[in-house]
């Protein structure tokens, strides 16, 4: 039994050490302190107790909107109920833990830090449903390969932005960048979970479809982050 726990445990949390240290590692130019990241992913952990609290709340909100169509309700509840309340309270991480902190210091420290707020979230979370479903093992290999890099791609999508407002953008527009990173982190992952709560054969494939095209762009903003870091040299200093 302690073994099983063990395994079930370490299916669960492979995933996320893998993908923080896949990202962490793509920071070519200066790496964020450990200490600093360790202390995002935990309050990213931390923000499942508030998350359960917003979501309540969102969903009785929702209760009070006068549609009857299944669909309808399905969308109000991935979109608002579990997306704006999850990017929500990450994104308050973000904005008044790391965005004011001395070593954002390059725009890819938004992406770092928000993957590692996300994926701090996406630990709690994945314990949770492997140990609560019955079939453990399954559950944590198929999240392994859905779920979790989702967390992920959300946690990209909003630092990129963070990143942006606070190296590239100036006053007032530095919010709305924020703003446009929390849209696009909702917006992704209500789409995502949509097309899960459907439980259409074919229309849970749209759900891997957002997963992968947000995933492409993930990428692409990491490229674009890691290029335009004043870390890099130049190639006269390269040179020299």
């Amino acid at each position: 039994m302690d073994l099983l726990w063990l395994e079930l445990l370490g299916l669960a949390l492979a995933p996320i050490v893998f993908l923080f240290t896949y990202i962490y590692l793509r920071d070519e130019y200066e790496r964020e302190p450990l200490r600093y990241l360790l202390v995002a992913f935990l309050l990213g952990s931390f923000c499942a107790v508030p998350v359960i609290y917003l979501g309540d709340f969102l969903e009785e909100v929702t209760r009070l909107i006068p549609v009857k169509a299944e669909w309808v309700q399905l969308l109000l509840y991935a979109f608002i109920v579990v997306a704006l309340a999850e990017e929500f309270m990450k994104y308050l991480v973000l904005r008044w833990y790391i965005y004011p902190h001395e070593e954002f210091d390059e725009p890819f420290d938004g992406i770092m830090y928000g993957t590692a707020v996300s994926l701090g979230f996406a630990a709690i979370e994945n314990v949770l449903y492997v140990f609560s479903s019955e079939d453990g093992v399954g559950t944590g290999l198929l999240r392994m390969f859905s779920a979790v890099p989702a967390h992920a791609m959300f946690g990209i999508l909003m630092g990129y932005f963070v990143g942006n407002a606070k190296f590239f953008v100036r006053n007032g527009n530095a919010f709305l960048e924020r703003m446009k990173g929390l849209m696009v982190a909702i917006f992704f992952h209500g789409l995502y979970d949509f097309f899960l709560f459907l439980n259409e054969r074919y229309l849970t494939l749209f759900a891997f479809v957002a997963l992968i095209a947000g995933l492409f762009l993930s990428n692409q903003a990491m490229k674009v982050h890691i290029s335009m870091s004043p870390h890099r040299e130049s190639p006269s200093d390269e040179t020299s």
